[in-house]
């Protein structure tokens, strides 16, 4: 009887999920008209060039300005993240219509400790140091050093270097940039076929990207194509025991992409949704010695919720396949804080996923930087596309809490507590300084 009501629940669960995902609000459409525009001023921005601004503006000096286009407008400017408020007011001045345009800039340059919890024990420790606004110009530097601690698993510790760089649109051009590059190295204590070793193993990768907007003018926000290189090589250093348990090899990999953000910065909460599709693949003729092709295709919805400030149900629907696991052990691995929680390590890993996660946050205590969140997640893993079973996901369900530092750019204390109710599920505890998605 309680094995038949939990899949009651657990189906019209995931029907409310599925539905949610395709629920929107309607767009109100205002037409009111201020004139044509004669000057726009930008105050302020002690740090942010103004070109910045104005380029993802909807209008400029010379068009006809509607109210819609002021509200849209101030909307593109928040969606840089970089400021706690945004306004955007037209005036007449000697005859002349002046769209002034006040912002408040955050902090765009700090360091911040790093301080993570799995839901299996692991500790991560480290110092991140970011500069969102990189001479003014929304350029995003992100470089972490980082420690981790793993709790009963064959990995023993791990320490990490990587910086990340992204520049959301090259000033002046329809072009996005980005790089990624990093160095690992992870203490091991193998056992494959009844073989046990001990090794040092140190990834090293470099993945540069450049996309293109679709739209060449205005709000970088819309759908982009992108491109770019995987490069990765693995050495695998033997300390004791059994040698030659792993190979080393070197993946070279083209990487192409296309991603419709379409998602507006409310400064504490998010609404709209996100869509993306990569596709990497490596071979002999890109010089790798693996051979892969890996695709993974994702949507958010962000739903804001009446009555009530902030308050939202956010949705994310994750799949993702591979033909070959680079090491041997199976490519994904989506137990974890940020996909199925409530789950043991290792648990729900293959070459083959689905991943549904849904959160309806609400702000507490009287308090919008502080939201409490009911969480409910729905997944699996399989070794091949072949063996997919949906009549088998397993599901998870919990609560957490969120805080969110107004001062910095997209930072986030978070909090979950979930529980499995499949097999292998548990309860399991996170923390971490990211959202979820």
């Amino acid at each position: 009887m309680f094995s038949t009501t939990l899949n009651h629940i657990k189906r019209f669960a995931i029907q409310q999920i599925f539905f949610l995902f395709f629920v929107g609000s309607p767009t109100v459409l205002l037409a009111a008209t201020f004139g044509n525009v004669d000057e726009i001023e930008i105050t302020g921005n002690n740090k942010t060039q103004a070109t910045t601004i104005l380029q993802e503006l909807l209008f400029e000096s010379g068009d006809t300005l509607t109210e819609q286009l002021v509200l849209d407008s101030a909307q593109a400017v928040k969606n840089m993240g970089l400021f706690k408020a945004v306004e955007l007011l037209p005036v007449r001045r000697d005859g002349k219509l002046v769209v002034n345009i006040s912002v408040e800039e955050k902090r765009f340059t700090f360091a911040l400790p790093k301080l993570g919890r799995s839901g299996d024990g692991d500790i991560t420790t480290g110092i991140v140091w970011r500069s969102d606004n990189l001479f003014g110009l929304n350029q995003r530097s992100k470089l972490t050093v980082a420690y981790k601690k793993f709790k009963d698993t064959q990995e023993k510790d791990e320490t990490e270097a990587k910086w990340e760089y992204h520049y959301p649109r090259i000033s002046g051009t329809p072009y996005s940039f980005k790089l990624n590059v990093g160095r690992e190295q992870t203490s091991l204590e193998e056992t494959i076929d009844g073989q046990s070793g001990n090794y040092e193993r140190t990834r090293v990768y470099v993945e540069p990207f450049i996309g293109r907007w679709l739209k060449r003018d205005g709000a970088s926000k819309g759908v982009q194509v992108r491109g770019g290189l995987l490069w990765q090589k693995y050495e695998h250093e033997f300390v004791s025991g059994t040698a030659d348990l792993f190979p080393d090899p070197t993946v070279k990999a083209l990487v192409a992409a296309i991603d419709g953000d379409f998602v507006d910065d409310m400064l504490l909460s998010r609404s709209g949704h996100h869509y993306g599709y990569e596709l990497t693949y490596a071979g002999s003729e890109t010089g790798s010695t693996v051979d892969l092709l890996k695709q993974m295709l994702f949507y958010r919805k962000y739903i804001p919720l009446p009555k009530t400030n902030h308050s939202n149900i956010n949705l994310q629907a994750r799949i993702g396949h591979t033909t070959n696991s680079i090491l041997g052990p199976p490519q994904f691995n989506i137990a974890g804080s940020r996909s199925l929680r409530g789950y043991e390590r290792d648990h729900v890993e293959g070459n083959s996923f689905l991943l549904l996660n849904a959160e309806w946050l609400r702000p507490i205590f009287k308090k919008e930087t502080l939201r409490g969140a009911l969480i409910m997640d729905v997944g699996d893993a399989w070794s091949s596309g072949d063996d997919v079973k949906l009549s088998e996901l397993k599901y998870s369900a919990g609560f957490g809490l969120r805080w969110k530092l107004k001062r910095y750019v997209k930072t986030d204390i978070r909090l979950d507590v979930a529980h499995g109710f499949s097999e292998g599920g548990t309860t399991k505890v996170y923390l971490g300084t990211n959202a979820t998605f």
